[in-house]
């Protein structure tokens, strides 16, 4: 039987005096569920999690040998550490191996204190080369970088201040050698950030979490067990720039192919495709936790699939599995087991923090968002959405809560208010359509976005994000938009409806790419009738080197037809008609509190599945 061997480091509380963390410990406990629900058959886990003060660096160092080298040539060993990271100056010895002239460093529960050093990232290469199999996988979230300022909110995964320096004889027996003699790389690595970024933790689905830790199991619950590791990055980067992290989580290789290959060698699988509600001794449960995606929170209701309305709240979500109740009066026979989808998913207000040099303007503008059915005024310390600022100079800028621009304008005139909390309604909309997922999709996202040249129709490559970068090129009068085709691809066993988005940098949300068809199994189908896409700035932004914009692909799949209509915008600031839909209630008119329900019938009362997948396009002016 195969095995795979995890050691799972996360640590909150550290021994020097630098910033405890909050996620840590729940990363590995969250990852450790996940591995243990989505074992291939033939594989049994062996995992071993060190938490806080038992993650010392002689423990860690002792762990890797004793349960990571179990593994032998046919088993997986799986290296996670979730805490704070650093880098130090690179050693004489170490010259011209870092462009940086610098190394990075993780940092264990009692670095930093008697003498002790952080485990340097030539040491960690000397542990994976003595692991007996070549299958091995790294997954680090924290920071990669020093200097790094502290985020006024949400803890940053490094240390104020770098490792120093170390004699020859404080490094793992062979390290120098090692790094003189310059090997080939034999792991898979996922990072949380670039070497000269940093990583963050936040509340997430009620707790806290690494953003990377939390985004890599959400990506891999939705994508499901055929995805690569080139596809998980992509879903992570969505996910990130969803909350808004600035970190860029990176892959590493020592084969290109390995992009092209399975997490984990595909000895993890998806979580059960199909949810089943069935009784208990605690009463209607379903079959999906915390562990398969499932958000905690109030909201979220079960449909019977394919059949007349019946459906049912969660009430509890719990590890493995979650508690409902059957709504409208139905009784179901506890000797029956029922397959259900997800039919209402919980929408929140957008939170909004507003400042300004006159007490009354800010008064006003608070009062007014307020009552908007769409937003929320921000409490103290609490993730934002977006930030507003009433300037001295009779200018407003609305801004995401890295400061990134999202709109500026004059304010002058009465109208002014209402003006804002139109422009911030029309941006959380835009926001609640990049992030609407199904937070259990028994599709498993099956629908392949691809973006290709259209002079050889390859798929183009993405960056280190994950992201496909497209440059301007210098043209005989002026600079030439780059051209792309797209191509939706179904890799599924069924025959799905689709619509492909494109969310602009201007908060316009339209279906032109793809405006709805069904696709057939194992069919391509290319947008546009395979027509060449120019892709363009905004006509705001010049067109000079350095510019630069992000376009959002955004794909909703169904087993059934939808309407398009609730995922209309126009461009920020302009009025927009409707066409007609096909009778289904409008996603824009149920922000807030309330739920979405575009995905159940409300005529024909049957419950199908949906999922949905994203790609980003960053055009650039070189």
């Amino acid at each position: 039987m195969k095995v795979l061997y995890a050691l799972l480091v996360g640590i909150n509380e550290y021994q020097a005096a630098v910033q405890n963390l909050n996620g840590c410990v729940n990363d590995v406990e969250a990852a450790e569920a996940h591995l243990r629900a989505t074992l291939a058959p033939g594989v049994r886990l062996e995992a071993l999690i060190l938490r806080n003060g038992e993650a010392t660096r002689e423990a860690v160092i002792a762990a890797f040998r004793s349960h990571l080298g179990q593994a032998g040539p046919d088993d997986v060993a799986l290296f996670w550490f979730s805490g704070h990271g650093s880098d130090a100056e690179a050693p004489d010895w170490a010259e011209g191996l870092e462009a940086s002239g610098r190394v990075q460093t993780l940092v264990c529960a009692d670095s930093r204190t008697d003498g002790v050093p952080d485990l340097w990232d030539k040491e960690l290469a000397v542990l994976i080369d003595e692991l007996k199999t070549r299958r091995i996988t790294v997954v680090l979230d924290s920071c990669h970088s020093a200097g790094a300022s502290r985020d006024p909110v949400f803890p940053i995964r490094v240390v104020q201040y770098s490792a120093g320096p170390r004699s020859a004889d404080s490094f793992l027996p062979g390290t120098i050698e090692r790094a003189m003699a310059v090997p080939p790389m034999r792991h898979i690595e996922l990072a949380a950030c670039e070497a000269s970024r940093t990583a963050e933790e936040m509340p997430l689905d009620g707790v806290w979490r690494g953003v990377f830790s939390w985004a890599l199991l959400e990506a891999r619950n939705r994508l499901g067990s055929t995805a690569t590791h080139h596809e998980l990055l992509q879903a992570v980067q969505a996910r990130l720039a969803v909350r808004q992290a600035p970190q860029e989580s990176s892959l590493r290789c020592a084969d290109p192919e390995q992009l092209d290959q399975p997490f984990l060698g595909g000895t993890v699988v998806a979580p059960r495709s199909g949810i089943v509600m069935r009784y208990t001794h605690d009463g209607w449960a379903i079959d999906a936790g915390t562990v398969h995606g499932l958000p905690v929170g109030g909201g979220l209701r079960v449909g019977v699939h394919d059949d007349a309305g019946y459906e049912a709240e969660i009430v509890e979500v719990r590890s493995t599995d979650s508690l409902v109740e059957p709504a409208g009066g139905w009784e179901p026979d506890r000797d029956h087991q029922f397959p259900v989808v997800m039919t209402s998913v919980p929408l929140p207000r957008t939170a909004v923090a507003v400042a300004g040099v006159d007490p009354a303007e800010v008064a006003d503008l608070t009062a007014a968002i307020g009552r908007s059915p769409h937003l929320r005024v921000a409490a103290p310390g609490e993730t934002v959405d977006v930030r507003v600022t009433l300037a001295a100079d009779g200018n407003l800028v609305i801004t995401d809560r890295r400061a990134e621009r999202y709109a500026e304008w004059a304010y002058e005139g009465g109208e002014r208010v209402t003006r804002v909390v139109q422009a911030l309604e029309h941006i959380a909309r835009w926001l609640l359509i990049w992030r609407l997922e199904n937070p259990v999709p028994g599709l498993r996202s099956p629908i392949r976005i691809e973006v290709v040249d259209p002079r050889t129709d390859e798929p183009l490559p993405t960056d280190g994000r994950g992201e496909y970068v497209l440059s301007y090129t210098p043209g005989e009068r002026d600079w030439e938009p780059p051209k792309i085709r797209i191509r939706l691809r179904n890799t599924g066993t069924v025959r799905l409806f689709c619509v492909l988005l494109d969310l602009t940098p201007r908060f316009q949300s339209s279906p032109t790419l793809f405006e709805g068809d069904f696709i057939e199994p194992g069919v391509t189908v290319y947008s546009r009738d395979r027509r060449r896409i120019g892709v363009r700035l905004p006509g705001d932004v010049p067109v000079e080197p350095g510019a630069y914009a992000r376009d959002r692909l955004k794909l909703f799949a169904a087993e059934q037809r939808f309407s398009t209509r609730p995922y209309l915008l126009p461009l920020l600031g302009r009025r927009f008609t409707y066409r007609k839909g096909l009778g289904f209630q409008d996603l824009l008119d149920r922000l807030g509190g309330r739920v979405h329900r575009d995905l159940f019938d409300a005529e024909l009362g049957v419950a199908y599945d949906w999922t949905t997948t994203e790609a980003v396009i960053k055009t650039i002016v070189p």
